[in-house]
């Protein structure tokens, strides 16, 4: 199964109204939000980490921003460190190097929110693809992750 296919069945698992937007290729999360023509804000952007101990993370800030480790471990309790992507790519095996959706419930990992991300109407993910992304509502986003926590770890 696709990563496209396996995010467009949960979002309709969770009765999520989406759409799927397609642009002209990128690499990075900030530049598929500017050549899509959607705010860097709104780009959802995920965030590999452990805690040196074997406990992966996704972190998941505005395309326009980044993780502050520090921020992250005073809302924690752990230490992290970013996770190299040579280094988990067997994990996100169905998707493009680098276009993995921010959804971590899909590939078994815990997920903490920027706070900043929750206030946003609308948000962006990355598809699977470096071609494509997958728009909802920003409530929507937050109810297909019931689990993820939220805070202000971005700078």
């Amino acid at each position: 199964m696709t990563m496209i296919t396996q995010l467009q069945s949960s979002l309709m698992q969770h009765k999520t109204r989406f759409d799927v937007l397609n642009h002209a290729a990128s690499m990075t999360t900030r530049e598929a939000a500017r050549r899509a023509g959607v705010p860097p804000q709104q780009m959802a952007k995920p965030v590999i980490l452990d805690d040196f101990q074997g406990h992966w993370l996704m972190a998941v800030v505005p395309a326009s921003r980044h993780v502050d480790l520090e921020k992250l471990h005073k809302l924690t309790h752990r230490h992290w460190r970013l996770v190299r992507e040579q280094d988990f790519g067997k994990r996100f095996a169905n998707c493009e190097t680098g276009a993995i959706p921010a959804v971590g419930n899909l590939f078994g990992l815990d997920t903490l929110v920027d706070q900043s991300l929750s206030e946003q109407p609308d948000i962006y993910v990355e598809s699977g693809r470096h071609d494509e992304l997958v728009h909802m509502s920003g409530t929507q986003y937050m109810a297909l992750m019931p689990d993820a926590k939220s805070g202000r770890f971005s700078e």
